[in-house]
């Protein structure tokens, strides 16, 4: 009977200890680097943001963020990849309207479902976009782009991270407000795009603020418009679409995100959510983001729900624009 006894009570302590290894591990998340994919080649706004908010996660990680850029085909390599990673919060995903939402609609078969494969663990970033052009680009505004623009558009040509990027979307969007049919010319990533504007082979692009701000105040590159209502802080001199009476709500800004694969475990997503957060209310970083023009999300967006809920809604409100646009890749 003691024997019996005895054995119970040990079943039920290996029991115990069973059950608690996952509480354990979870508590000991993380204990060694994490990877977080960007789809895009190294120098576009989404990898310098990204950059920006994790280097400061990875103080409060208390572990390295290693960014690994993975371009190629509208940022759904990159997301294949992390779709594909193991669920146990060492492989993130970083990427923005575009790749997240937007691709979603523009390719007929992917191999992941961003509804069902991914996430949210928090927005990151919101970016004004601004129509930047080679510096010898003659209009400044919508009006005079507009009018610039139209008696030649055949010559004319934008640059784009590829199809389905938020830089691909913004021109997409400026040629449907403006009633223009320019051409894309696409890359495998806005770094590399801008890099050709500012040499002059390419007339303009939409880029977000985090890379084109700079390049605007050194004269690199011409700041022909903000595609918001109002001028921002950090372009003073560059007038915004609300100043245009014909084309005054074209209003376009990218946000950014951070997803985890499926099945992380929610402890640990939110132990990444909370690092987002604490990078996103640091100073320094703060004072960084406002350097680009970055705006920071709203504490809905902030969160991993909201995160989520944002990203499935923005991949519905897309799909209609898209489809009009009879775009489809294989």
């Amino acid at each position: 009977m003691r024997a019996h006894t005895a054995f119970s009570a040990l079943r039920r302590t290996c029991a115990a200890a069973m059950l608690a290894l996952p509480a354990l591990a979870l508590a000991a998340y993380p204990e060694k680097p994490i990877t977080i994919i960007v789809p895009f080649a190294a120098g576009g706004p989404t990898d310098v943001l990204t950059r920006v908010i994790a280097e400061r996660m990875a103080r409060e990680l208390a572990q390295p963020m290693i960014v690994e850029n993975t371009p190629g085909a509208g940022g759904t390599v990159g997301n294949a990849r992390a779709a594909r990673a193991k669920p146990d919060g060492y492989t993130v995903l970083a990427g923005n309207v575009g790749t997240l939402a937007a691709s979603n609609s523009f390719y007929r078969k992917l191999p992941y479902d961003m509804h069902k494969d991914f996430v949210g663990i928090a927005s990151i970033g919101d970016a004004p976009q601004i129509v930047s052009a080679r510096k010898d680009f003659p209009p400044t505004g919508l009006e005079a782009l507009h009018d610039y623009v139209k008696p030649q558009e055949s010559k004319v040509n934008f640059g784009a991270a590829g199809v389905g990027s938020g830089s691909y979307l913004g021109g997409v969007l400026l040629n449907n407000a403006l009633g223009l049919n320019v051409e894309a010319i696409n890359y495998r990533g806005a770094g590399q795009a801008l890099t050709d504007v500012i040499a002059g082979h390419v007339d303009y692009m939409v880029d977000s603020s985090t890379t084109s701000v700079g390049y605007v105040k050194s004269g690199k590159v011409k700041g022909v418009a903000v595609l918001r209502p109002t001028r921002i802080k950090a372009l003073p001199d560059v007038p915004a679409a609300g100043e245009s009476p014909r084309f005054k709500n074209l209003n376009y800004d990218i946000w950014n995100m951070m997803v985890a694969p499926a099945g992380t475990p929610p402890e640990i997503v939110d132990r990444l959510n909370r690092a987002a957060r604490v990078a996103l209310r640091d100073p320094e970083v703060l004072a960084r983001l406002a350097t680009s023009g970055i705006e920071i999300p709203n504490d809905d967006h902030q969160s991993s729900d909201g995160a989520t809920r944002l990203l499935r809604s923005e991949i519905e409100r897309w799909r209609p624009l898209i489809q009009g646009l009879r775009v489809n890749l294989d």
